[in-house]
């Protein structure tokens, strides 16, 4: 199931996606968060969300996979 932007999430959902955001963050070496903005972490979160996916580990690899490749390409 996909979202578009303005959708919505449920409580499951957002409870998911919060457990996925601090597993991730904590995840990241402290040099890649004193670098980094836990936001922009979130709103990558987000758009993997808003592309259906919904497993919490493949989400928690792509989230920190993508985010690490971003940042060092910036």
């Amino acid at each position: 199931m996909k979202i578009s932007e303005g959708g919505s999430y449920g409580p499951a959902t957002i409870t998911l996606l919060r457990a996925v955001l601090d597993a991730a963050w904590k995840s990241l070496l402290p040099e890649q968060r004193a670098g980094s903005c836990k936001a922009d972490l979130a709103a990558h979160v987000l758009k993997l969300a808003a592309q259906g996916e919904r497993d919490p580990f493949r989400l928690r690899t792509r989230v920190v996979t993508e985010f690490i490749c971003m940042e060092r390409a910036s």
